[in-house]
């Protein structure tokens, strides 16, 4: 229960950017929703003078209220029989129910519209904190935590979006119930309204335990994502050690956890359903002995209350039953809202951390050497409290050379790689090239002169064209086949039916690993860069191709720097200068 304050702001923070969301469309949208609900009580009104005249035909008796208003104006028209007044009523409901049914269909389509355009603008949001999240702040976040909300949690938000239209929407219907039970009675009204006010009261007290259950589901959801994360990078190294029981077992279970919770709540709503109905027949049969038997109601009156009582308790049900599953998904809101303040915090920490300085939009000089004076890397952790990842004394790199950064795994050889490419801003010292620093001012126009090739491959469902032209680049016919020989690529491309117009299905997955970094890397040398940065990215290529490869990425003539980190024994032999990481430490050698 100690997540329920901060559920209930997020119920406001969700109320307030839907009512921002709605902007101008908000009154219409409500204008919409109680013109249906309107409509649907002058249905039921209506119904009572075709009552009320079968009745006062079968026993003689005198009508009043709303029925006398109505058989008035049908005798001021001519119609002066009940055959004749009931034809012409029959005629008019007719007419209100199709006038209805198209209200009702343009309803659903505009609040439809507006749920799935909330959620997308909320997915869009997401998505939008993430790709302009500083790297660090990304690489500390785990990636289930992150998958969880871009996919589970979102999916839950727009069953949220859902269930507030229909609280919307049935909270209309049951007021216009209301309306027309108060044309029949205005006692047995004031008596439904009260009844209707306490079901919604223990609608929202029953909603603590429903937004409890939410909490268990959404850490049982994530643990699911955990582990299915787990299963997809451990089932080669699974199936290797024939350990595919252990690793389903696992998932399972997981899997165990969100079905129990999943049950639990199915069991809880099942039964709040049947007291509700227990309830909404106890309260019919009240109201119809009280209007029988105390307030004297004829045949058609007790009728048209009987229908009303009949659509108000489903709807009353369904109401009580949306605030419970609206509290249950509630919490999946509140863990999107909270990963955007944890990256909108990060960011702003980043941002106080690193002091924009410098000009901006300065563009590396390509001809001055890149330097390393006294940098320092950190990342945050925990509480207030800050880990370093990679020191560097001095390094200097002339332009034209072709580096190799070695080390152990784990000695901060790619830290080193993010820092050079602008990922990583240093948190003391500095990174210079010729006059220009790299800070968070001066960061984009240092990233727009630098290519990076990390080492998994990143290829998308789209053409071999669009692949290497990503995300921007507008590279002619022959600038993407010298980026393909230089690979050693041309052929392979070639052999493809299609040739750089063939498809690359599922990311490439036909290809082999190898194949795939040469793609990537050819990717990379078509981006116009002063420093083409290889993190291990030819790491799954055979030892004689690698060679070849890293012989034509020397510079020759230019002003280029190639940085490339590597475990590889070739680029090591070609490269011009070596940096050596070890223990969070780079240092030129030589």
């Amino acid at each position: 229960m100690k997540a329920a304050p901060r559920d209930e702001s997020h119920l406001g923070e969700l109320l307030r950017a839907l009512l921002a969301f709605l902007g101008p469309k908000l009154v219409p949208t409500l204008a919409l929703v109680a013109f249906a609900a309107l409509l649907e009580g002058l249905g039921i009104v209506l119904l009572l003078p075709v009552a009320e005249t079968i009745f006062a035909q079968q026993a003689g008796a005198s009508t009043t209220g709303v029925t006398a208003l109505v058989l008035h104006w049908l005798e001021e028209a001519g119609l002066d029989t009940a055959l004749g007044q009931l034809a012409a009523l029959g005629i008019a409901f007719v007419a209100l129910v199709a006038v209805r049914a198209l209200v009702l269909l343009r309803r659903d389509i505009v609040l439809a519209e507006l749920s799935y355009g909330f959620v997308d603008a909320e997915r869009r949001r997401l998505f939008s904190l993430l790709a302009h999240a500083d790297w660090p702040v990304i690489k500390r976040l785990r990636k289930a935590h992150l998958l969880n909300s871009m996919t589970t949690n979102i999916s839950r938000l727009s069953h949220m979006m859902t269930l507030l239209s229909r609280i919307l929407v049935t909270a209309a219907l049951a007021l216009a119930g209301l309306g027309a039970a108060f044309v029949v009675s205005w006692k047995l009204g004031l008596l439904l309204s009260g009844m209707a006010g306490v079901a919604l009261l223990f609608g929202l007290y029953w909603s603590r335990r429903s937004r409890q259950s939410g909490e268990e589901l959404n850490t049982a959801q994530h643990g699911v994502m955990e582990q299915t994360t787990l299963f997809l990078d451990g089932l080669k190294a699974a199936k290797a050690t024939q350990a595919e029981d252990a690793l389903t077992a696992a998932y399972s279970d997981r899997i165990a956890e969100v079905r129990q919770v999943t049950v639990d709540f199915i069991v809880q709503q099942g039964r709040l359903r049947n007291w509700v109905q227990m309830a909404a027949a106890l309260v019919a049969l009240l109201v119809l002995l009280a209007g029988y038997g105390l307030i004297g109601l004829g045949g058609g009156e007790l009728l048209v209350m009987a229908a009303i009582v009949v659509r108000l308790g489903p709807a009353l049900n369904l109401t009580v039953s949306s605030i419970q599953s609206l509290a249950h998904a509630l919490p999946a809101y509140s863990a999107i809202k909270l990963l955007e303040a944890e990256l909108l915090a990060a960011s702003a920490a980043l941002a106080r951390e690193h002091t924009p300085s410098g000009a901006p939009g300065a563009v590396p000089e390509a001809s001055q050497p890149l330097e390393l004076l006294g940098c320092t890397v950190r990342v945050a952790e925990g509480k207030g409290g800050a880990v370093t990842l990679l020191e560097a004394d001095e390094i200097t790199i002339p332009p034209g050379s072709l580096v190799h950064v070695g080390g152990a795994s784990g000695a901060g050889k790619s830290t080193l790689a993010e820092l050079m490419a602008g990922l990583q801003l240093p948190a003391e010292g500095e990174v210079r090239r010729g006059s220009v620093l790299l800070t968070a001012q001066s960061r984009r126009a240092w990233q727009g002169r630098v290519s990076f090739a990390p080492q998994e491959p990143f290829l998308f469902d789209d053409t071999v064209r669009a692949n290497l032209c990503w995300p921007n680049l507008s590279s002619g016919e022959g600038a993407l086949w010298k980026a393909l020989e230089t690979v050693e690529a041309a052929e392979l491309v070639r052999s493809l039916p299609r040739g750089l117009d063939e498809p690359l299905l599922d990311g490439g997955a036909r290809l082999s690993g190898g194949e795939r970094q040469r793609l990537c890397l050819a990717r990379a040398l078509l981006r116009d860069a002063d420093l083409l940065i290889l993190d291990e990215a030819t790491s799954a290529m055979d030892p004689h191709l690698e060679r070849t490869i890293v012989e034509r990425l020397r510079p020759s003539g230019s002003d280029k720097i190639v940085l490339m980190v590597s475990h590889s024994r070739n680029a090591l032999d070609l490269a011009d200068l070596q940096v050596e990481v070890s223990e969070g430490f780079a240092r030129k050698l030589g």
